[in-house]
């Protein structure tokens, strides 16, 4: 079983080494003597660089990955879409969360993908940036502080901090991380945040499409599932996939794997249907991705592995606020057996709501600008929040 919380702990212990190991070095030693330098911490050019291995981390479910910022682990078969394989060195949803008392806060970090920083649909700050984030405890959320934005194969940032304020830090969303370091004053220490006020310390584990994915947030804190995060004070694991969300059996028991506090279906525009309907997408008709062929077992599957752990059923989210597709009233009708069958912890979240109804909420007639995001935000946080029994989120965080 692997826990979020598995892998914080281990992080904060870490962490809370910086504070002695070289907390009081005021010269660059380390640029001159590498022996006088800890594994993944060095001082250079004022600032102590600490590796982000060595940080508290969310969002990274799997140790035994390919890549220490992978989302799945290396033992993906060839019985997953190609998509998820190579998707999965994606950072989507993972962030780091600290303290420190450093005044100063600097960032580097080096994108797996350097020649594809943007997308023609959405910036280099959301695909290949990082965004910056403070708790605010007067008014008890997190508030938008900077962008780290990238045009060339390594970005950087530095930002001025009050000591003692907790951050957050969101990866890219559309790129992967080759490198990453966090720059702090050389006598400065960095912590791990304490347990949430939301009780909830096991990830909601999101699995769907580009959507789910962050597609197209100008900026990876305004992904729906980031928003979602926030707004519920609750840990979040980001397992969408472009194109690629089909629900594969063998998804399931990657998901399974994880020691979810709730899990998120949303693979629907990524799947086809066998009825012929004609609210589809270009994958209609593909075997081993229609929503006939994959749902039941795949949702059967991860309850029997995961049995009393909510799961919310997503409908095929609609900018233009339609009423149900076939693949929606399909789930629809496995939803209302499911419960005939005396299911419970199940959460049924229509369409209807996930969008404004203005229209405004899309960049190309199907993915959400930040708009939409938000609007999106309302409508799962809502779903989330009724399955793990918290107050409804307000959206303050987002703003």
């Amino acid at each position: 079983m692997v826990s979020l919380m598995n892998k914080i702990l281990p992080t904060a212990a870490t962490a809370a080494l910086l504070s002695t190991a070289i907390a009081r070095a005021a010269t660059d030693i380390a640029a001159y003597d590498p022996n006088m330098a800890v594994d993944g911490i060095a001082v250079t050019n004022g600032l102590k660089w600490i590796d982000g291995t060595l940080l508290p981390i969310e969002g990274r479910p799997f140790d035994d990955v390919d890549h220490y910022y992978d989302r799945l682990p290396s033992n993906v078969t060839e019985s997953v879409n190609a998509g998820v394989r190579d998707m999965k060195h994606h950072t989507t949803g993972m962030q780091f969360r600290f303290e420190t008392d450093s005044k100063k806060l600097a960032f580097k970090w080096t994108p797996l993908h350097p020649w594809d920083l943007a997308a023609d649909h959405m910036p280099a700050s959301g695909k290949s940036g990082i965004d910056i984030y403070r708790f605010d405890a007067a008014k008890g959320r997190w508030r938008y502080v900077k962008t780290g934005r990238i045009d060339k194969p390594e970005g950087s940032l530095e930002i001025s901090w009050t000591p003692g304020t907790p951050c957050l830090v969101n990866l890219p969303l559309y790129n992967g991380i080759k490198a990453f370091s966090l720059g702090v004053e050389p006598s400065a220490a960095v912590h791990a945040l304490g347990p949430r006020k939301s009780g909830v310390d096991k990830p909601v584990v999101f699995y769907g499409t580009s959507i789910t994915h962050g597609g197209v947030a100008s900026r990876p804190g305004m992904a729906f599932v980031n928003i979602v995060g926030r707004d519920l004070d609750v840990p979040v694991v980001n397992l969408g996939f472009s194109g690629s969300g089909v629900m594969e059996l063998e998804m399931s028991e990657h998901l399974a794997r994880i020691d979810a506090s709730c899990y998120v279906l949303d693979c629907l525009w990524n799947m086809g249907t066998t009825t012929g309907d004609r609210v589809i997408n270009a994958n209609g008709f593909i075997k081993g991705r229609n929503v006939e062929e994959n749902y039941e077992p795949f949702i059967r599957n991860l309850r029997a592995k995961r049995p009393g752990v909510p799961i919310v059923m997503a409908e095929q989210s609609d900018v233009q606020c339609r009423g149900p597709n076939v693949k929606d009233r399909h789930i629809k009708a496995l939803y209302d057996k499911l419960v005939a069958e005396g299911w419970t912890d199940l959460v049924y979240l229509p369409k209807t709501g996930m969008y404004p109804g203005d229209g405004e909420g899309t960049v190309d007639g199907c993915h959400p600008n930040d708009y939409g995001m938000v609007s999106l935000a309302r409508a799962f946080g809502e779903a989330v929040a009724e399955a793990l029994g918290l107050p409804r989120a307000n959206g303050a965080a987002a703003r």
